[in-house]
Order: C-alpha cells, then structure tokens, then sequence
C-alpha cells in the first residue's frame, strides 16, 4: 500500500495558458487506475477541466491557469473500503494496491472521508512540476461517492457527480472555503452543532458578524436597507427548513454554516459549497477572482486591420458581380468574452454578410483569440472603386475603432497556356481502349480547348526529339466559334501531330516558355496567369533533358503521362511539375471503362490554371427510361459555376441542373439568364454560370444542394427525389456512360498535393490537403480524407488528419509496384453553416528499377533501336533525304512498325 505498489508513466501539460512561473498551476494525478485504465483515467480527468472551464467564475478567468496531468499507474482499482465506519455504515472491506494508498473513512467516522497518502501526492508533484504549483489533486478510480481537502492535496472520486466533488474540495484546498452547510453527517439525533460561540472564523464565506458596516463581504451586499440576518433558524436543535425569502443569487446574512445550526452566517442560500450542482455565490466567485488575478496576462485588445482593401475583385459574368469577403480582424488576449460590435457603417456601399457583432473568449491552449466581423463588396464593373468607413466597439471596454475601407473592380483575370505535346513514334500505339494515344490526346485537348473561358489564351508546341511552335499564344475568343478555338482545334486535329521521331521534354519545356515570354512581351493582352501543360508517353531520350532546362521555367508546370508510370520519364516530370507549382498525373493503362480519364485530367488541369475548384468527378451509365439526379453542394462562397458532361454523343442525353429551391435551369434558359452559357460540342457539353444563378432568387440559386439531371433524349426530365440515384458502369452495358465535372469559383479554396519518400516499391506517399475560406484556414469544420486505389485495381481509405488550421495530412506505404490514384476529398462547413464539398485526383507511381545504379564499367551493347531511330527520323539523314527515300521506293514506314515491334521496351520513340 504505497509507491511500490504502481509507477509514474510520465507529466503532460494539457492546459498550456503561458510559463509556469506566471500562471496559476494545478496538478492532478490519479490513484487506483491500473495501466489497461489509463485511457479512462484522461477521460476523467478532461471531464473535470470541462466542468471546471465552464464554471463561474473560472470562464473569466482562465487563461490565468495551467492544468498539468501526471499518470501515475496503480497495482490494482479502486481505494481502500473499510468494512466499518463511525457514521454506522458498511464497506466491502477491500484493501486494493494502489499507488497513493487512498482510502474511504479516513477518519473513522465518515464513509464518505476519501483520503490518501499526501506526502506522496505532495513529492510526486514537486518532482514532476518543480515550479510553484497552487492546487495538487488526486482523482481515486472508484465509483463510491467520496472526497476530502485537508489544505495540502484535494481528492476525489469518480462517482456520479465527482467533478463537481472535485470543485467543492477545491474551494476548500486553495481558497479556504468553509463548508456552508449546518451539518457533517446530517444524521438524525446529531448533537454538538447546535449553536457556534466561537470566535469569528477565518474563512471568507462564513460569518459571525451581522452588522452590515464591518462584516466581510460588506461590499457584496445586495441591499443597503435589508435587514441581517437575512434568515434565522427558530429552532437551533435541527437543520433550518424555511424557503429562501429573496432571489438566488442574493448576498445577506443566512443562518446555518461551517456545521453549526445557528450563529454562523454564509452569503447565500445556496452555494456550491453547501451542496453540490450550485454555482459559487457571489462572495465565493469574488474571493476566487481576487486570488486568480495576479496570475492574467494582461489584457489587450489590437486591431490589425487599420484599413480593408477589397483589391483586384474581378468582374462577374452577364453581370452578375463577384462578392467577396474581407475581416476586421482583432487579436484578443484576455480571460473574459469581450463582445466587438459595428456601431455606425459600413458607408459605401459594402455589407455585413454575417452579422455586425461577435464574442469571444480565452481558449485551451490559445494565448491570442482572433475577432472577426466580416465585411463584403461585389464587383461591377471594371476600373470602378468604392470608399466607406466602419465604427468598431467594444461593448465590455467601451473602446472605439473607425476602419477605413476601399475596393476596386478588374477585369476578369486572363490566364495564358501553352500546351506541350508529344508527338514521338510511340503516340500511335493503343492507348488501351481501343484508341491511339495520339487520338486520346487529340480528343482531351479539344475538350480542354472548348471549355476554355474566352480572353485566355492558349499556345501549341509539339515535340519529338526537336520542338516546333504550332500556334502561338492567342485569344481563344467566344465559345465554339472563337477565332483562336477553331484555329488550336485544326493544329491538334492536323497531321502535325502525326506521330514520329524520339523524345525530347526538355525541347518541348523550352519552346513552351519561349511561346509564353513571347506573348508577354507584346503586352496586350496582358496574361494575369502563365502555365503550360506537358503531355508525354515515354522517357526522355534525346537532349535537352528536363534535369538542364527546369530552372529556366517561370510559369506554372503541370504535366500528364499517358501510359504506366515506368515508361514515362516520371522522377523528373515530377521534379519539374512540384517546383513550378504544379503536379504530375499518370493515366495508367486505359481501359473501356476509363476512356474518359484523360479528358478529366485536362479539365482538372484547367481548374488549376484558372484557380477553380473542383465540387464533384462522379463517372455514371445513363440507362432509357431513366433520369440521373447527382447531388452536389454549393456555399455562399462560390461566385461562378461550371457543370461539364463528358460523353461521345452529348446531343442524346438531355442536361439540365436543378437550383436548391427547385428551379430548373436548361439550355433553353439562356434567352432569360444573361450569366449563363451554354455549349454542345464533340465529347462535351456544359453549363456555365455566375452565381446566384438568378439574381432576383439569389438565396435559392446560390448555396444548397443542386442537382445534376441527365436523361436519354426523347422522354421527359424526372425532376422527383425518387430516381436520385446515379450507377457506375461499364461502356460496354445498355446505355450511354458519361462523367460529370463540377468546377466552382470561389472563395473557398482546397488544394492538394502528393510527395513520395522515393519511386521505389516500398515508398512512403504523402498526401496533404490544405482548406481556406477567403483567406482563412478553415479550422476544424471540415474532414478530409483520400480513396487510394492501388495497382491492381483494390481500394483503401487514407484518413487524413488535421495537423494545422486547415491543414490535413495522411500517408500510406506503396508496397506495389504500378499507379497509385489518389482521390482526395473534403467536406465541412463555411462560417455562415453552409455545405461545401471538394475534390482532387492526384496520382503517385512506384516501380521496379526507378532507382538505376550508374555504370560502374565495362563495355556498354550498342542500341540498335535508338541508332535505327536517329537514322529514319532525320539526325543522321536529314529529313529531305527521307522524303527522297520515301519516293526512291524505301517503304520507311515498315521500317517504323519494324522498330516499334522490336524496340517496345525501348520508351520514348
């Protein structure tokens, strides 16, 4: 029955308001919890800072306290239950090891007396919390009900109701609080306490003194014209019965305290002190603020944001504005709520969308708070600007701030792309669906090309082993008949892209940044967002190589492989795309049921250039006779909305999306929406819109559940909840297979990115994920996880934690050898409470031989099928020369199919 009988695990600070030697300190440590009982030890603990941070007045006061958790294993549960007490009531005569040897009936008479040993207590938090501690408390893993405070160590059990034992003894170990109540047992026939004639107690909350002018908690008095006592007892043999002649939280003189009947006063009728489940009365709560106040920090309440600029807000679309928000942002360190409030403003023209005040208070482990009241400006049009004020107060200081406001609206942002095209021998193989890869790709950049927003620009390079400038940068212009969309759709329908020659990346890399610096250089138009989009399906085999020209590369890189991961120069895309703020994406082989994963990779791409988000990506069969509701969520966050339907024949689907209050909007709204487009072309078909969709219903058109309606052409929309459901597929079942992207413009912004430790079977892949709304890190209202699935088609969750603000991680071991497709979601709420959801595919490879050894000696075999290439593809015969072959009668495409079937393994022709 002592240390022998359990061990110290070890000290963690769980309440962290600043250094030890300025804070008030309390240290609590458990007895009888055995080591399989150390979860439920924490729980029981927490449970008691819970209800002590929640109570007056400890909410105003608790940034002043650090709470210090010492795990202290017991040999066996429980404390000591002597089988006879005093008070005449019974135990189980249990005498469990525990390490603090606590024992109920401590004193012999009172069952509920829960004791222990103190020096233990007392020695073990000096040696694990050397500073100054002001309250060591032991919490005893029992379910009897018990406690005790003999002014060194207070202790508690884990009955019903103990944590508020545990505020009870507390009052008793550090403020020297009497127990208010007029009894110790309450058992009939006590004798003894009948009348105090004592002299005046030293306690704060008990008194002799009825005399209004000296007695202690003079100055807490309700009335200065009442009489005292407040109440007396008539019959000073038995407890006083009589209701409370005032309101509960009246200070006097009541009779019956520090067990004694009669001629001992307390403050209040009722008090924590005399019987559990009460507040702390006033004079109490004072007596614990006069002892806490020393250990606040100062208080201080700093306005960051002198002024609010509102810079740059882009135009809307058919105009419709952008609204955005932006914070008056103070820091707050204090331990009371402090209440900000607009009292004149915003002049203007700005809003306040989310109401005019907001509270706040001192937090775990937070030393500064932030307040936000947020303001809110919509665009109109270019080149105008706006100006206003805004009066801050603070209700509880009375202290003023007047905040400046300014915003402007710009044109729309332009972002410039310059597409880099592989265009090698290899382009003509099966991508693995059936088609050539060079008709994949032809097929995702019109798709890319289409959806496009008109005024920006987009550049073509092609590469083999050399690299030639298709087009160059150049305004797509409107929709479908755009000058620059026709004349890119002839460059990447054309023979140019025929496939031929070896690979060189870093060729093509150049001539893309080349196409980009030039398009700046002229001026106008004047491009906000440079980027390029590399696609290849092999490795590098012909210098320039990526290793030599990425640190000449400004603009934002991002890259696709077509095909598996080890046939693709995957180190360095990945090098080059997550230096230059991009990413990397490996198509793997495709199959029927994939066909359209390249088109998804561009549109994914293209929301990375034009800073869209990405709502939803789901893949669906669309069966006759049935109608495909697919559910997704918008916020007040979003300004804009594009819904893209990706399928071989969009003319026989019917496309329509359903508002959150029911309105349907169709290809025919467009003669009644000046904010919306819509387009139909080859694979593709979409909706886009400024949002809310109808400014005159803008809280039914904007944030809510909207819905996707898809229909086999010929029948009507089904607009019922009942057919709600949308079925993956195969393209090879009855019915027309389609995927829908969701891209939204907004406020709200995830992004996620993919590290792996190396390519190596084994690696460790990373995935993090980061959440903001207007700038902002969305702090624990949202969760995000990733669907993996592996190499051989199975599929596992990653759990993705909030390490951050905001900030979400999880990792997961590529023990496979193949692609790894990762689709990274999150869903949480915004700060008006609205529903958002977002997503991203990122991909990751491991494969075998990723990590070559260099060559150590010896004598290198000669490659025939590079040699071979060089020759026909015009290093060593110049190109004219192969045109005379060609005529002479040397059939120099046989030889072509010759090398493709014996050079296979050789990626990059």
């Amino acid at each position: 029955m002592s240390t022998s009988d359990g061990y110290v695990l070890g000290t963690h600070k769980i309440v962290d308001h600043g250094p030890t030697s300025q804070r008030f300190n309390i240290v609590i440590m458990g007895d009888g919890y055995q080591a399989s009982e150390q979860e439920k030890y924490a729980t029981d603990v927490k449970a008691f800072i819970d209800l002590l941070r929640s109570t007056a007045p400890y909410t105003d006061l608790w940034c002043g306290i650090n709470v210090f958790r010492i795990d202290v294993v017991s040999t066996d549960s429980g404390a000591d239950d002597p089988g006879t007490c005093g008070d005449g009531s019974t135990g189980s005569g249990a005498t469990p090891r525990t390490y603090f040897d606590s024992t109920f009936c401590s004193d012999g008479d009172t069952r509920r007396l829960l004791s222990c040993n103190d020096d233990t207590a007392i020695n073990l938090a000096i040696a694990q919390v050397p500073a100054a501690h002001e309250a060591v408390m032991v919490i005893v893993n029992t379910n009897e009900y018990g406690g005790s405070s003999d002014g060194r160590v207070a202790k508690f059990s884990t009955a019903p109701n103990s944590a508020e034992i545990a505020l009870h003894e507390m009052g008793h170990l550090v403020f020297g609080f009497a127990d208010e109540y007029d009894c110790r047992t309450c058992v009939a026939g006590e004798t003894g306490h009948d009348h105090y004639s004592g002299p005046e107690p030293p306690e704060p909350n008990v008194t002799i003194n009825t005399d209004r002018n000296t007695m202690k908690w003079r100055a807490s008095l309700t009335s200065t014209t009442d009489a005292l006592p407040t109440t007396t007892n008539a019959d000073c043999t038995t407890q006083d019965t009589q209701a409370n002649p005032q309101s509960a939280t009246y200070v006097g003189a009541y009779d019956g305290a520090d067990y004694f009947h009669c001629g001992c006063y307390r403050p209040s009728f009722n008090c924590r002190m005399r019987a559990l489940g009460n507040p702390f009365c006033l004079v109490c709560q004072q007596a614990i603020r006069d002892a806490l106040h020393q250990f606040l920090p100062a208080e201080s309440l700093t306005l960051t944001t002198p002024s609010i600029a509102f810079d740059n807000v882009p135009e809307g679309l058919g105009g419709v504005g952008v609204t955005t928000y932006r914070a008056i942002v103070f820091e707050v360190v204090t331990c009371a709520t402090r209440t900000f409030r607009i009292t004149a403003g915003p002049t203007g023209g700005f809003g306040t969308p989310l109401g005019t005040s907001i509270s706040v208070s001192a937090n775990d482990n937070v030393p500064i708070e932030y307040a936000r009241l947020w303001l809110s400006y919509t665009s109109t049009t270019a080149g105008s600007t706006s100006h206003g004020t805004v009066t801050v107060q603070c209700d509880e200081t009375g202290q003023t701030w007047v905040v400046n406001i300014i915003a402007n609206t710009v044109a729309r942002p332009k972002s410039a792309v310059t597409f880099v095209l592989d265009h090698s021998g290899s382009m003509s193989e099966d991508a693995g669906d059936g088609a050539t890869k060079v008709g994949k790709l032809r097929e995702a950049a019109s798709i890319f090309i289409n959806a496009m927003l008109d005024g920006d620009g987009l550049g073509i390079v092609r590469f083999d082993d050399t690299a030639q400038l298709l087009m160059p940068v150049t305004n797509v212009g409107p929709p479908v008949l755009g000058g620059g969309r026709i004349a890119a759709t002839g460059h990447i329908s054309g023979p140019e892209l025929d496939p031929a020659g070896n690979t060189s990346i870093g060729a093509g890399v150049v001539a893309g940044k080349n196409a980009l610096d030039a398009a700046q250089a002229l001026g106008a138009p004047h491009y906000d967002v440079t980027a390029m989009l590399v696609l290849t399906d092999g490795e590098e085999n012909t210098a320039p190589f990526l290793s030599a020209v990425g640190s000449s590369i400004t603009a934002n890189t991002f890259a696709i492989g077509l095909g598996q991961p080890e046939n693709i120069s995957t180190a360095a895309l990945t090098t080059l795309t997550q230096g230059h703020s991009g990413y990397l994406l490996i198509t793997g082989q495709l199959t029927p049921d994939q066909s359209a994963r390249l088109n998804k990779y561009f549109l994914q791409i293209l929301a990375g250039i034009t800073n869209a988000q990405i709502v939803l990506d789901p893949h669906g069969l669309l069966t006759p006779g049935a109608t495909h509701r697919i559910p997704f969520q918008m916020a007040e966050t979003d300004y804009g909305l594009d819904v893209f339907l990706l399928t071989q024949s969009p003319w026989l689907i019917e496309f329509a999306l359903e508002a959150p209050n029911g309105d349907l909007i169709s290809p025919a709204s467009v003669t009644v929406l000046t904010n919306l487009h819509y387009v139909q072309t080859a694979g593709l078909a979409y909706f886009r819109l400024s949002l809310p969709a109808e400014p005159a219903k803008a809280s039914g058109t904007r944030a809510g559940l909207w819905h996707v309606l898809l229909k086999i052409a010929g029948r009507k929309l089904d607009v019922s909840s009942h057919n709600a459901v949308y079925a993956s597929g195969s393209s090879n079942a009855q019915g027309l297979p389609y995927d829908v992207v969701i891209h939204t413009y907004s406020n709200l912004v995830f992004e996620a990115r993919a590290t792996q430790s190396s390519f190596d079977p084994g690696a460790t892949i990373s995935v993090v994920a980061t959440l903001s709304e207007y700038d902002v890190p969305i702090d624990d209202r949202a969760h995000c996880w990733a669907e993996v699935t592996r190499p051989d088609g199975s599929m596992f969750t990653v759990t993705m934690s909030e390490t951050d603000p905001g900030r979400f991680s999880g990792q997961f071991i590529g023990d496979v050898a193949g692609l790894y497709a990762m689709r990274v979601r999150a869903t949480g709420s915004t700060f008006t409470g609205n529903l958002f959801q977002r997503e991203q595919t990122l991909t990751a490879a491991v494969y075998l031989g990723a990590t070559r050894p260099p060559e150590t000696g010896g004598t290198q075999q000669f490659d025939w099928c590079a040699f071979l290439r060089c020759m026909i593809n015009g290093q060593l015969i110049d190109r004219a020369a192969v045109e005379r072959l060609r005529q002479s009668g040397v059939n120099l495409d046989v030889l072509a199919k010759c090398l493709e079937a014996h050079c296979s393994s050789k990626r990059g022709s």
